[in-house]
């Protein structure tokens, strides 16, 4: 394993190149995209302790995202065998990469389930006109960039946060998940808020996440059992959608089904 050193806005990788390394971030952010028909397409953004291009080295495929140095970065850069013994068989990075590995197989499983949402909601529509073209998405609110988050608890949670919640969030990805029952056990699955519940329980243990992509902050789910809504929009379980960009000003988050009780306000400043 070595170090690198990349510049903010410098490349790491770019997506189809060979692959033949991972990287091991030690400080910095890192944004991962890919190319669409549309333009530039920001997956997620990650930081200090998440690893990224494994996936390439070990199918011994082109990358299939570019990597891209948001700020000063500094990274081991691991190769295949420092990947098996320097990561798979210590358990500082193992636990963190398990993690890292579980969240993105929830993701992918959530906007499995919503693409097939979307698929069964297209067929139940007749066609018109000889077209076969399912509803027409509702706008999703303007998202801006902004310098703060805030997310704080409501009536409707005041059980849960008996000395009321506020907490200003710096950090993206901000994680949000179920406080685990037994202290130490952390589930495989990194949280930057553990939300107190009680059987049966309305929060996964991932629950959801808030990102930055670009200039715009948007809410994701993360594959939770009950899913998420954002300003009245269900997000994973059975819906159509994964994520919902956060528009400026109150922003209404419930973790669950709507008549869940975590319902929490995330204010963007």
């Amino acid at each position: 394993m070595h170090r690198a050193t990349f510049q903010p806005g410098e490349l790491i990788f770019r997506e189809g190149d060979e692959s033949s390394d991972a990287y091991w971030i030690l400080s910095g952010r890192v944004e991962i995209s890919i190319e669409t028909a549309q333009g530039r397409n920001v997956l997620t953004t990650l930081e200090e302790g998440e690893i990224f291009g494994e996936m390439g080295m070990i199918d011994d495929l082109p990358r299939a995202a570019t990597a891209r140095a948001l700020t000063a970065t500094e990274v081991d850069v691991v190769n295949e065998r420092d990947f098996h013994y320097e990561v798979l068989r210590d358990e500082a990075r193992l636990l963190p990469y398990l993690d890292m590995l579980f969240e993105r197989l929830r993701s992918t499983n959530a906007m499995l389930r919503a693409e097939l949402a979307r698929r069964r909601t297209s067929d139940l529509i007749a066609p018109t006109d000889g077209k076969t073209e399912g509803a027409p998405m509702t706008p999703a609110p303007h998202a801006v960039e902004s310098g703060a988050i805030t997310i704080a608890s409501t009536e409707r949670s005041a059980n849960f946060h008996p000395h009321g919640l506020r907490e200003k969030i710096g950090k993206f990805p901000f994680r949000i998940g179920r406080q685990m029952e037994h202290e130490g056990l952390s589930g495989f699955g990194r949280v930057d808020l553990a939300v107190p519940d009680h059987r049966p329980f309305s929060v996964s243990r991932g629950h959801c996440l808030i990102e930055r992509k670009g200039g715009t902050y948007v809410v994701r789910d993360c594959g939770s059992r009950l899913g998420t809504i954002v300003n009245g929009t269900p997000l994973g379980a059975e819906a159509t959608e994964t994520s919902a960009p956060l528009k400026r000003g109150e922003n209404r988050l419930v973790l669950g089904t709507p008549e869940s009780r975590h319902e929490y306000i995330l204010t963007l400043a």
